[in-house]
């Protein structure tokens, strides 16, 4: 017996659904488990990264760019900052 990670869940669903996900599936390089396992996680937890991408972050990862950077910003080829209330009639 396989030694599998998780639970089953059983479903009827149309043929034609079956074979659209198992086609998806294909062109994804995943196997038809994995494909409705990723629906399911979108579904329930939002929308996840996009195909073929992998996060590597884990939870307690600061951006690097932000952990860095003051405020505001910018990069250095953009127009300069500025503030709503700069003096200039227009808040």
């Amino acid at each position: 017996m396989a030694n599998r990670k998780g639970v089953f869940i059983g479903a009827y669903v149309p043929n034609e659904l079956k074979e659209s996900l198992r086609r998806r599936a294909a062109a994804e390089h995943r196997t038809l488990s994995q494909e409705i396992t990723r629906i399911l996680v979108e579904a329930v937890h939002g929308q996840g990264l996009p195909a073929g991408s992998v996060d590597r972050r884990n939870n307690n990862t600061i951006p690097r760019r932000r952990a860095t950077d003051p405020l505001p910003r910018r990069r250095s080829e953009d127009l300069p900052f500025i503030s709503p209330d700069d003096g200039r009639g227009k808040k």
